[in-house]
């Protein structure tokens, strides 16, 4: 069965390629970007998949740009809500340097923006056909591997992006939710060391998607299939 996808960052990396991805395997696509004049890869896309994606201008920080695209919709279902958006805006702060205001940014993008997308889909996703919540998360989440410190802001955002999801999933038994960790990826983020392509990361995630059930609901996996710490 094709589904409706709405993938949130969809502009570039591991957004753009999650969208391409899911409109090669024929589902429909909302494509949620801040800045669509930026965001070319994607927009390159609607001319190939005319019928099956539109783009939107959305910002996750704001809500009543959420409300528009919900609005857009028009009670439209939602099949997966991928919550991809995030920034690392503290990778070269110390404690002692940290901008604090960077810190409040950085939890407004990846903890509280999932939340408000999550909530303003609501009635999309249950109208979905087993809907999912898939939140992409980052092992740099997870205070079981904590052993080397740092990055406090962006850490303590994914840690908190994880207790949301795990909450949710105990609050809306009937939407299986999940959080994936994406790996190390060669994006504007992860920068040119990393070891993973985005086409890979996007494929796993993809496959991840396709097997959750709700028995997979609360729980944290990496883009190939392995259960993680929290």
């Amino acid at each position: 069965m094709k589904s409706h996808y709405v993938i949130t960052g969809a502009g570039r990396g591991i957004g753009f390629e999650l969208t391409r991805q899911a409109l090669m395997a024929g589902h429909k696509v909302s494509a949620l970007v801040r800045s669509p004049e930026k965001a070319a890869g994607v927009t390159d896309l609607a001319t190939k998949f005319s019928q099956t994606l539109k783009i939107y201008p959305v910002d996750v920080l704001s809500d009543s740009s959420v409300t528009t695209f919900v609005h857009d919709l028009a009670g439209e279902g939602v099949d997966v809500l991928i919550n991809n958006a995030g920034a690392y805006l503290d990778g070269d702060s110390n404690f002692e340097n940290l901008d604090l205001k960077k810190a409040e940014e950085t939890f407004a993008i990846n903890t509280v923006g999932p939340m408000r997308m999550t909530r303003a889909l609501l009635p999309n996703l249950k109208k979905g056909h087993s809907p999912k919540v898939v939140n992409i998360t980052s092992l740099m989440g997870s205070i079981e591997d904590n052993g080397s410190g740092g990055s406090y802001a962006y850490r303590m955002s994914k840690t908190a992006l994880n207790m949301f999801t795990k909450t949710f999933s105990n609050d809306y038994s009937g939407i299986t939710a999940i959080v994936v960790h994406p790996g190390w990826v060669k994006t504007d983020m992860g920068g040119d060391a990393a070891p993973t392509s985005p086409e890979e990361s996007a494929k796993g995630i993809h496959k991840v998607i396709d097997s959750a059930t709700k028995k997979s609901s609360g729980h944290f996996y990496d883009f190939e299939g392995e259960e993680l710490p929290w």
